[in-house]
């Protein structure tokens, strides 16, 4: 472990470090805001639940918008002007008492982190881009291990008062800017300055196809797009395990502490099955689109198996069996996209990546009940294997754009 640890740059572990602390701390907040609502200021679920669809919305756009602050007002103003707002917004949500004033405080926190969210995947690609997955991955691993830390967190600090979760929030974003604001700007102009003394082709890292040459300078939108449908149908599928086979479970007799788990099975597998993982994809997906094939296949594996469930037994592995499509699907796609990502749009792509699982997972739960609602628990898992199927579609056709896109410098200089 340790010397795999000590593989990756400094810049990359640093990062890794960051990203462990920034998800601790949107941890302490996310898994408590319904409660808080429902049981502090009184609102009904219902409300709620609109409310962090709306969250989702702004996230989104944030997302997008920061993304694009990224790469063209700087990385370093980014991430400040994000952490900042972050921090005043969480120790305001700690302290108002209006319903409100909590609304906005909410779709302002949304936008905040929704603008942040790009920038931990665009850091990694631009530190360490001969890295490709293996960056990206860690990144992901780190986040995953943050999530678990601040559910904890969060729940000792809601036992002495819920505005202590928000307050524990802006302590940790005030870490991280603190560990940006003097390592960053070090680091990136360290990887300028590597990127100044190649003079050849990149390299290719694990077989798989770094950046395209410099000379490409547009964005390949026709794989982009077919890139974010398939992660977009990915998370559709992937929350019905949060919002409908939640309310499914109880009403088989599985207790919440039953269901709450196989979240702890999610969250050790992603931290200790990572060497599970890399042998699936040495055995089974030595590219990065095989490796999101691979995923989405899994991913209406685990549809199918839930399909014929009614036992906890079924679920738990539904749940094994998902997480490991989780662990291909959601490194690869921001990998993906990194290799045909110009110099310089790092963060909008990225922040595309991320709006995209924002969208899911706003357009997940509403789509889910609908289908429940009208064909009941069987026919929406049905429904959502075939959903699988269709992101395999889309993974399996955007390389596709990209050969179209080679073929024309040679026709080119063929006239």
């Amino acid at each position: 472990m340790r010397q795999k640890w000590e593989s990756y740059p400094s810049s990359i572990r640093l990062l890794a470090i960051a990203a462990v602390i920034f998800s601790t701390g949107m941890a302490c907040i996310w898994p408590l805001v319904t409660i808080y609502i429902h049981n502090h200021l009184g609102k009904p679920l219902t409300v709620a639940g609109f409310l962090l669809l709306l969250n989702q919305g702004a996230f989104l756009i944030g997302s997008i918008v920061g993304g694009m602050m990224f790469d063209r007002w700087g990385k370093m103003r980014t991430i400040v002007v994000g952490s900042i707002g972050g921090m005043i917004i969480s120790v305001c949500l700690g302290v108002t008492q209006d319903f409100t004033v909590y609304v906005l405080l909410l779709l302002l926190n949304g936008l905040f982190y929704g603008s942040l969210s790009p920038v931990m995947n665009a850091l990694a690609v631009v530190l360490w881009p001969e890295g490709g997955r293996k960056g990206i991955n860690l990144i992901y691993v780190a986040l995953n291990v943050g999530v678990a830390a601040g559910s904890a967190l969060g729940g000792f600090l809601a036992s002495v008062s819920f505005a202590w979760t928000f307050f524990g929030n802006a302590i940790t974003q005030v870490i991280v800017l603190t560990m940006f604001m003097l390592i960053l700007p070090r680091q990136l102009k360290l990887a300028e300055q590597k990127r100044h003394l190649q003079t050849t082709a990149p390299e290719q890292a694990e077989g798989e196809l770094l950046r395209e040459p410099q000379q490409e300078t547009k964005v390949v939108w026709g794989a982009l797009l077919l890139l974010c449908g398939g992660l977009l149908i990915s998370w559709i599928v992937y929350v019905q395990w949060t919002t409908v086979l939640s309310t499914y479970m109880q009403s088989l007799g599985i207790s919440l502490r039953q269901y709450s788990l196989l979240w702890t099975l999610n969250g050790g597998l992603i931290l200790f099955g990572q060497p599970l993982i890399a042998w699936v994809i040495r055995r089974f997906a030595r590219t990065l689109k095989a490796q999101m094939l691979l995923g989405a296949y899994i991913f209406a594996m685990s549809m199918l198996i839930l399909s014929q469930s009614t036992v906890y037994a079924g679920f738990v592995a539904g749940m094994f069996i998902m997480t490991l499509g989780e662990m291909l699907v959601w490194p690869a796609v921001p990998a993906v996209a990194a290799q045909f990502t110009p110099e310089g749009r790092e963060g909008f792509i990225q922040g595309l990546i991320a709006g995209t699982g924002s969208a899911g997972r706003m357009l997940g739960p509403l789509l889910g009940a609908f289908i429940f609602q009208s064909i009941h628990a069987q026919g929406l898992l049905f429904v959502m294997a075939g959903l699988c199927l269709l992101s395999v579609a889309f993974f399996a056709f955007h390389t596709s754009f990209q050969k179209r896109r080679h073929q024309v410098p040679l026709q080119n200089q063929a006239s």
